[in-house]
């Protein structure tokens, strides 16, 4: 017997850490571009670094909707028990968690990251 019953649904598992953690690589790209721009001194200007940000928020908003459209979660309004079938119902149910929680929460992860990375970075440049 499983206390938790994730046996029940092993399947499952990774499409919920997905649809939970969405937020978290948007996060770590905006890390990361903070830190590259600390390291360049100042060399790339700041547009670019939101283009790129922009296009992977985009870009990895869209790899979402497809990683989940093809591990369709059960909790979403008109799927069914296989991960494999989409009914149009379901798939207009996950486009409007994408475009309403995915797109805009990817963004403001990515830029609190690169914000909050930047101040920091400032700040112990300037302590030194």
């Amino acid at each position: 017997m499983d206390l938790f019953g994730f046996s029940l649904i092993p399947d499952r598992l990774p499409s919920l850490i997905v649809l939970v953690g969405f937020w978290i690589p948007p996060a770590v790209a905006g890390w990361v571009a903070a830190g590259f721009v600390q390291r360049n001194g100042g060399r790339v200007r700041a547009i670019v670094i939101y283009v790129v940000l922009a296009i992977f928020v985009l870009a990895y908003a869209a790899a979402w909707f497809f990683f989940n459209l093809g591990r369709m979660p059960p909790y979403i309004p008109g799927a069914t028990t296989d991960p494999t079938f989409a009914p149009p119902r379901a798939v207009a149910g996950l486009a409007i968690v994408a475009s309403a929680l995915v797109l805009p929460g990817s963004v403001i992860a990515s830029v609190l990251a690169f914000r909050i990375r930047g101040w920091a970075l400032r700040r112990f440049a300037r302590a030194e």
